[in-house]
Parts: C-alpha cells; sequence; structure tokens
C-alpha cells in the first residue's frame, strides 16, 4: 500500500502535459464565447463544475499512474562491503555477531502486523520420508503435516549412505517463512556468502516473486588434494504484502524443479499475528547450507 509520502512523491511525476490533457480534454482551456452573455451566477456554477470534472481527470490520472507505479513488495540492494549487520547470539562472548561484505540486501515494506503461516508441499520431487532433521517438525511427518520450516537436507550426502536420496547434494531443498513486521527499522533478509546472478520479478496472482540463480566459489586446498569448485544454488522468494509473510524456496536442484515446488505450495494462516517485538533479531540469511 502506497502511503501518504509515497503519494506524494508519484503526484510529483506526473507530467504537466498530462494534466493539460486532461483539462483541454475537458474544455478547460477552450474560450467559450457565449459565456459572455450569461449571467455572472451561471459563470461561476459552470466553473466550479469544470473545476471538479479537472479534479476527476486528474484523479483518474493519479489513480492509473498509482497502479502503474505499484511497488514490488520486495526491494534488492548490494550493500557496501563495509556495512555491518549486528544480531542477538548468546553463543558468543559479546553476546551478538557482527555480518559484512553481504552480496545482498532485500527489504520488504513497514509492517506493524504480520500473519503468522504454515505451509503444505503440494509437489515435491522425492517421496516423503517419516523423518526429516532440522525441519519443523521433523518426525512422524506425512502427506498432511504443516510444515514451518522444510529441509532437505538429510536426504543429501549427509545422510547414511543407504538412505541418500541426492548424492553429493548438500541441501537439495529448503523452504523457510518469515514475517515482513520482523524486518522493520532497516531488517532485512541477507545473501553472505552466495553472490546472485540475475534477479527475475514476476507476479503470481497476489504474490510478488524473484527468481536468481546464486554461487559461491570454494577456493582450492592443494594440501587435501582438492581444486576450486563453486555451490550452486538457485532460489525463489514469495512475497504477500497484504498478509506480512515471505517463503523463501531454495535448494541445489535445478531451477525448474524449485520453482515447481514453489508454485505448488498450500499455505494457511495459523491465526497467530506477529509484530516487531517477537522475534529477537531484524536480520536473517538466506545463504542455502549455511548455517
Amino acid at each position: 500500500m502506497l502511503n501518504r509520502d509515497k503519494l506524494l512523491d508519484v503526484m510529483s511525476d506526473i507530467r504537466p502535459d498530462y494534466l493539460e490533457s486532461a483539462a483541454d480534454l475537458l474544455g478547460y482551456y477552450r474560450e467559450d464565447k457565449t459565456t459572455e452573455t450569461k449571467i455572472s451566477t451561471k459563470k461561476q456554477i459552470r466553473d466550479t463544475r469544470r473545476i471538479i470534472l479537472i479534479a476527476a481527470a486528474i484523479a483518474c490520472f493519479l489513480t492509473i499512474t498509482v497502479f502503474a507505479a505499484r511497488l514490488f513488495s520486495v526491494s534488492e540492494r548490494v550493500p557496501d562491503p563495509d556495512e555491518t549487520f549486528r544480531i542477538k547470539w548468546s553463543e558468543n562472548e559479546e553476546g551478538f555477531l557482527e555480518w559484512h561484505d553481504a552480496k545482498l540486501a532485500l527489504t520488504f515494506p513497514e509492517k506493524e502486523e504480520s500473519k503468522e503461516i504454515e505451509f503444505k508441499p503440494g509437489y515435491l520431487p522425492f517421496e516423503l520420508p517419516e523423518t526429516l532433521g532440522f525441519s519443523i517438525p521433523e518426525s512422524n511427518i506425512n502427506k498432511d503435516t504443516w510444515f514451518t520450516r522444510f529441509s532437505a537436507e538429510t536426504l543429501g550426502c549427509w545422510a547414511p549412505e543407504d538412505m541418500r536420496l541426492y548424492q553429493d547434494i548438500g541441501q537439495p531443498l529448503l523452504i523457510e517463512r518469515y514475517s515482513m513486521s520482523m524486518f522493520n527499522d532497516g531488517g532485512a533478509i541477507l545473501m553472505l556468502y552466495h553472490t546472485p546472478g540475475d534477479i527475475t520479478e514476476e507476479q503470481w496472482g497476489d504474490l510478488d516473486v524473484l527468481k536468481f540463480h546464486a554461487s559461491q566459489q570454494i577456493g582450492a586446498r592443494p594440501e587435501f588434494g582438492q581444486e576450486e569448485y563453486s555451490i550452486d544454488y538457485n532460489y525463489v522468494l514469495l512475497s504477500n504484502a497484504d498478509e506480512g509473510w515471505i517463503i523463501t524456496v531454495a535448494g541445489m536442484l535445478d531451477m525448474d524443479t524449485i520453482v515447481k515446488v514453489a508454485e505448488n505450495l498450500e499455505i494457511r494462516q495459523t491465526g497467530r499475528i506477529l509484530t516487531q517485538e517477537d522475534f529477537e533479531n531484524k536480520y536473517v540469511f538466506m545463504d542455502g547450507g549455511v548455517g
């Protein structure tokens, strides 16, 4: 939703010739010789009507401009390498951690309240096991299970060899949900290690969607016989500005698969309303496989 300041910004961007066209269309600039013979009162009424019509025309132009300038609910920027992001971290002696050299920062509209959600995958490229470590929930899982976090990490190279579905894939699929109210006052979802490529913006119904590929270069370690290689992830981010929630779908599977998972997610509200006070930090990072 546009606030007053943004609305004024939009108004200031309306080209003068648009306003002149509106006035000309309504005859505001046309000379009407017949009015010279009419009494002053009728002329005032007519001029008042003209002003009202012009205001209506301008409002129409403004409405069209506002819709045309509808703000995408996700803003992206590349932070300065020296920009610091601090979070509370009880396991650290100082009680906090500071991140810098972020490769991407995603920010969202200020929301006092967000509707909490949970999700259920409608499509997965594998059979759903009864246990998925690092998911919430992570046990007694079936096709009717609703998640607040979904991780297929234990199906990749970290699983026992006889249980691996994806040989040598660290994180096939990771789905996480966030609340916009968490990121008020300059908060952001960060990408710290993976460098994103071209970012595509799309709209799926009432959802704003980002899609992009990202990679991290891992240097060679000759002492261990390891050559330089890259870790590649695909990302789809779903954002609902009206309800104030975000879902990220990421993984080392191909982009078509990640998109299909995102398109088939079933999402429902839990009934809980979240504000910034419900969160300890206003920064998170979305790098797949990092944490």
